[in-house]
């Protein structure tokens, strides 16, 4: 499945469970975090590692020079964020990226820095997580698609009501889901649990997939689904 489709995917994934903009940019950069192991994508990763490498090199200077200026979080926020970008380096295609563990590590991370950056602004924090996974060319093409998801969600006029760090978390995961799901359905499949396990999750899996989709959607809003009922 080419971006495109994972795009187009991780909007419908992700559409029952964002109701501000800014969450439509962190549903896609979970929907598009996993291919960038490909090679075509090296440049994306590399200027990642350089930033991200670059913060924590300074961190590091300025625990031995003046402790005072040192921040425990910006380290430790620079070194997750390192990794997020060091799993895709030396990661196979279809490999460590395309886990159920990296989901839940690239999630927490990605979630966890936007909402460190709502401060600044909601939709810029989204904005920059999208930014961490995309070149200037895949960007042009993508943010179509968000501003369409954006009429979408302005007309549905959505309020799921989850706040905190589990409104950055959230779109990212079901983003990041809808990579693996689609995935599943093609021939090649994908191996979900590596290195724990190589066991190829197919079609059959990635039904069961779409279920637990379902039932996600079906808890986070079954208090109006119970009050039309």
């Amino acid at each position: 499945m080419n971006w495109k489709g994972h795009t187009i995917l991780g909007i419908i994934f992700g559409l029952p469970f964002i109701s501000s903009p800014e969450q439509i940019f962190l549903v896609l950069a979970g929907a598009l975090y996993p291919d960038l192991d490909h090679d075509v994508k090296e440049d994306i990763v590399k200027r990642g590692l350089l930033i991200s490498g670059g913060i924590v090199f300074i961190n590091i200077l300025l625990y031995f020079f003046d402790k005072k200026l040192f921040n425990i979080e910006l380290f430790i926020l620079g070194v997750s964020v390192f990794l997020i970008y060091l799993i895709p380096y030396f990661s196979e295609h279809r490999g460590l990226t395309h886990t159920f563990w990296s989901l839940i590590f690239v999630s927490s991370i990605l979630g966890y820095l936007s909402y460190k950056l709502s401060f600044i602004s909601s939709v810029f924090a989204g904005l920059i997580s999208l930014l961490m996974v995309t070149n200037e060319a895949l960007l042009g093409r993508i943010m179509m698609y968000a501003i369409f998801a954006w009429a979408v969600l302005d007309i549905l006029n959505l309020k799921l009501g989850v706040s905190g760090l589990y409104h950055y978390i959230l779109p990212v995961a079901f983003g990041y889901l809808s990579h693996i799901f689609g995935d599943t359905m093609t021939p090649a499949g994908v191996r979900a649990f590596y290195p724990v396990s190589n066991y190829k999750m197919k079609k059959k899996e990635g039904y069961l997939i779409l279920i637990l989709w379902i039932l996600a959607v079906l808890y986070f809003w079954r208090g109006m689904i119970l009050s039309i009922i």
